[in-house]
């Protein structure tokens, strides 16, 4: 074509690229207007809910959309139970075909799950997941369990994990699928619907390849306190909760050790290790074998994985082997054959000065909670059978107060009170310094070492009294809870024994949630189970009401409900 009028060849190049420019601009979203938050929703299915009868070569589901989905979300929001291959096709952005990739069972009912990852082109999630439920036979089963995951980060998502049991000495999740999946909620909260009748048992599982296996290594998973039977006149089954665990089978290994002084050997392990009299090190002389005398060894305050050794004076010229007959972790993992590695001895002196470093509460501290425990620090390993002997608690009254130690490392440890301590009442912390060595014979720098501190005044404090309601008597302690909702102020824990009632006293002034546990092991520490051999993990409850403390009151009748387990 050829303009032989500039005008007109102006006008005709500006209208054609701003009809080209609007015809590009259509492909987007609208520039104007309010932005579009609605979230999307499932207006439409094939086949249509509560279908019986669904031939078990059916090999397509189709969901349709209120509007255009991002393609690729349904990945890991879409499945099927009892689980079935699929693969998706979506058509004009709204029409989602859902291929079945086997046959499905005769008189079995199927529930596809629509996680609410699924989003539309401007992001906007689901406000909910959907559930359609069709069946191969008569009837749709009606039967459910619901319950609460603890333990989640904010917006993470758990797998529900349902087996129905028929010989539960077979059970072994890393291998076997469940027969029915769900997701949790935003809260934690999830529900297993339109399950059949039967004995079944629950896990939670992250399953992050989404494989519908329990793989131990790289999961975290829950475990129940016990397993759930329905029946045609009780088919539903509500509070079946999980707190999360780490299933840990690997014992500890041994991954350095070296010679920082000529009398204090560093071992590296895999993970933190528990000492105890089994895991005392033996350390010999690599080509004549002659044994080295061990003063003492225990953990590093620095480091969990790290224990310190204390032995008698190393020949920098000398090539040592240490070796550990046997180790155990926090998990209960023992290893089974002996650890060793070899290190050179070196002659270098530690010229630290020996000296208190920490203790806790400070000194002039005021408003001191009545349950604290003293805790010291040294910077160097301790001889803490002195410390013992040199310790004094005591009111200012001159009481004495009773107690006990707990050694955490060779560097510190705390006294704890065999009774809480009075609240307005002022105590004395002594330690006669000079009195005290450490494993190299030297005494500390100072001589004398006293912390006084004031406990908080019983006006500032109220008290938290209830009862527990259990569904059957058990003999086992049950150990409560009473957390803060805010704030840095101390939880408290108290065990009842075998009256149902309890009370927190000296309790300060906030809003405060109840949880507790069953002890069935009676080692007053949470049981999270074990997957194999299998073991339920202790009946446990969290109370969502919050209690309000005020000062100078009692709270009274709480109630904590407690299952009771299997």
């Amino acid at each position: 074509m050829v303009f032989k009028n500039n005008k007109i060849r102006k006008v005709f190049l500006s209208v054609f690229f701003g009809g080209l420019i609007a015809g590009c601009a259509v492909q987007g979203p609208p520039s104007g207007g309010p932005v579009d938050r609605t979230p999307p929703e499932v207006v439409g299915t094939d086949p249509l809910p509560a279908t019986v009868h669904i031939p078990v070569n059916t090999d397509q589901i189709t969901l349709t959309f209120s509007e255009r989905m991002k393609e690729g979300t349904e990945r890991n929001n879409l499945f099927i139970s009892p689980p079935v291959p699929i693969e998706t096709e979506w058509k004009k952005g709204r029409i989602l075909r859902i291929h079945l990739k086997e046959r499905l069972e005769p008189e079995q009912t199927y529930v596809l799950s629509v996680g609410s990852g699924l989003q539309d082109l401007r992001n906007n999630k689901m406000s909910g997941s959907f559930l359609l439920a069709f069946s191969t036979g008569d009837t749709i089963d009606q039967g459910s369990i619901a319950g609460r995951v603890y333990g989640l980060k904010p917006n993470e998502t758990f797998y529900i994990f349902a087996y129905l049991l028929r010989d539960s000495a077979r059970f072994n999740p890393f291998k076997q699928k469940p027969n029915y999946v769900s997701q949790t909620g935003r809260d934690g909260d999830y529900k297993l619907n339109y399950l059949k009748t039967g004995l079944y048992r629950i896990l939670t599982v992250e399953d992050r390849n989404h494989n519908l296996h329990l793989d131990a290594a790289m999961e975290r998973f829950g475990i129940s306190y016990q397993d759930v039977r329905l029946t045609d006149s009780l088919s539903s089954f509500n509070g079946l909760d999980f707190r999360l665990s780490v299933f840990d089978t690997i014992p500890p290994a041994l991954t350095g050790v070296r010679a920082l002084y000529k009398d204090l050997v560093r071992v590296r392990f895999s993970e933190p290790i528990v000492p105890d009299s089994a895991s005392k090190p033996l350390i010999a002389d690599s080509l004549s074998g002659e044994k080295l005398f061990i003063k003492a060894f225990g953990k590093n305050p620095e480091s969990k994985n790290r224990m310190d050794v204390i032995t008698e004076t190393l020949d920098s010229a000398r090539t040592y082997v240490i070796r550990f007959s046997q180790l155990k972790d926090s998990s209960g993992n023992k290893t089974r054959d002996a650890l060793e590695a070899y290190f050179s001895g070196t002659g270098k002196t530690d010229t630290t000065h020996f000296k208190l470093i920490t203790h806790s509460p400070k000194d002039s501290a005021k408003n001191v909670r009545p349950e604290i425990h003293i805790k010291i620090k040294f910077n160097l390993p301790t001889n803490w059978n002195d410390v013992q002997k040199h310790y004094s608690l005591t009111e200012v009254s001159g009481d004495t107060v009773e107690g006990f130690w707990k050694i955490n490392t060779l560097y510190d440890a705390e006294f704890i009170p065999s009774e809480y301590l009075k609240p307005d009442a002022s105590y004395i912390s002594s330690l006669n310094l000079k009195e005290i060595k450490n494993y190299r014979e030297k005494s500390a720098e100072d001589t004398l070492s006293r912390h006084y501190f004031t406990i908080i005044s019983q006006k500032e404090l109220g008290e938290v009294s209830g009862t527990i309601d259990v569904r059957r008597k058990t003999g086992h302690p049950i150990v409560l809870h009473l957390r803060p909702l805010s704030g840095k102020r101390f939880g408290l824990t108290t065990v009842v024994k075998k009256r149902r009632t309890f009370r927190f006293e000296y309790v300060p002034e906030g809003e405060y949630l109840l949880d507790g546990f069953i002890d069935l092991n009676e080692n007053s520490e949470y049981d999270a189970g074990s997957v194999l051999p299998f073991r339920f993990a202790e009946p446990f409850r969290f109370m969502t009401d919050t209690i309000k403390v005020r000062k100078r009151w009692e709270t009274a009748g709480t109630l904590i409900e407690l299952p009771v387990g299997q």
